[in-house]
């Protein structure tokens, strides 16, 4: 029996570490989407945004995330343009609304470090070390609901989740969860 200790060489295994430690951080973007499966999408051609209910109630929320609501918006605005929908200011088919939030966490790895031979007994074992490393991060949420203007019926709705990890990308994250949210409008029906 060979031992893949033995075939795959120190810098391999570092290799490998790395890679797995940067796809999870480019594949972490999760979007979720639900919508009501009677609803008609066809004649939606006009949108109008609307503040979310949880910033009308609470505007030191707005405050906090003005520059994640310019961006959703403007990235929302793109990506709805793109899909042959126009903004409009009065009369729209559906009003677009959001709610993003962020919350610190941090996760805990503990990596042994040591000789990469195992064949030690009891107490003559090489030493081995540990290193314990924390990982700190942003845990964003941005939903987007879109609503029949007429009935106030809720047709479509995203969740968006994602952890933040370089605070310089926050902009290209945002932009990113609003973008692949709203490929997704029109749902694809049956």
């Amino acid at each position: 029996m060979i031992s893949l200790k033995a075939v795959v060489p120190r810098t391999g295994i570092l290799m490998c570490l790395t890679i797995s430690l940067v796809i999870p951080s480019a594949l972490g973007q999760k979007v979720k989407v639900e919508f009501d499966p009677e609803a008609d999408f066809s004649h939606i051609r006009h949108y109008e945004w609307r503040t979310h209910p949880v910033f009308e109630k609470n505007p030191q929320l707005q405050e906090t995330y003005a520059v994640a609501i310019q961006l959703v918006m403007s990235a929302g605005n793109a990506q709805l343009m793109k899909q042959g929908l126009q903004p409009v200011d009065s009369s729209p088919d559906v009003f677009v609304t959001f709610f993003v939030q962020a919350q610190p966490g941090q996760s805990v790895n503990i990596v042994d470090i040591g000789p990469w031979w195992n064949y030690g007994y009891g107490w003559y074992a090489p030493p081995t070390w540990t290193t314990t490393e924390i990982d700190s991060f942003l845990s964003g949420m941005l939903v987007m609901d879109i609503v029949d203007a007429r009935t106030s019926k809720l047709l479509w709705r995203a969740y968006c989740s994602d952890k933040i990890r370089d605070m310089s990308k926050r902009d290209k994250n945002i932009t990113a969860a609003t973008r692949k949210a709203l490929q997704k409008f029109p749902p694809k029906q049956k």
